[in-house]
């Protein structure tokens, strides 16, 4: 077995993936050194943003060539996702004071995509005779 598909087994995560958390923890902790936390996580955050609709763009586009692009977008955001997430709660953290709206923002945050992937899966398993439209 290659060195590569044993990393894979051993945490769930290609190589590429792991060096992208490895490069977000280096950048994060570039700008908490350098005092810039805040603007390096609104930029990350924008970064992620921009990747998201690239890979919407990208995954309907009617060459094969630009769809695998999206398709390897789609894995870079889903990979990053929860990283995104804990950023945005932590710049939201400095906006409101307020720990319950801040819990309420993370079940939103975190379970949000996982809820309504959920729930697009079981609308669509249900027979058209049993659809409410």
């Amino acid at each position: 077995m290659k060195w590569q598909q044993r990393i894979r087994v051993a945490t769930g995560l290609s190589c590429w993936q792991i060096i992208l958390h490895l490069l977000v923890v280096a950048v994060l902790v570039m700008g908490w050194m350098s005092r810039t936390l805040v603007q390096v996580g609104l930029g990350l955050c924008v970064l992620y943003v921009v990747t998201v609709v690239l890979m919407l763009a990208l995954q309907r586009h009617h060459e094969e060539r630009w769809r695998d692009i999206g398709d390897f977008l789609e894995e870079l955001t889903t990979t990053w996702y929860f990283g995104a997430a804990v950023i945005v709660l932590w710049l939201l953290s400095r906006v409101l004071h307020n720990n319950v709206l801040l819990a309420l923002a993370g079940v939103v945050i975190l379970a949000g995509p996982a809820l309504l992937s959920v729930l697009i899966k079981e609308k669509k398993r249900v027979p058209k005779k049993f659809r409410w439209h």
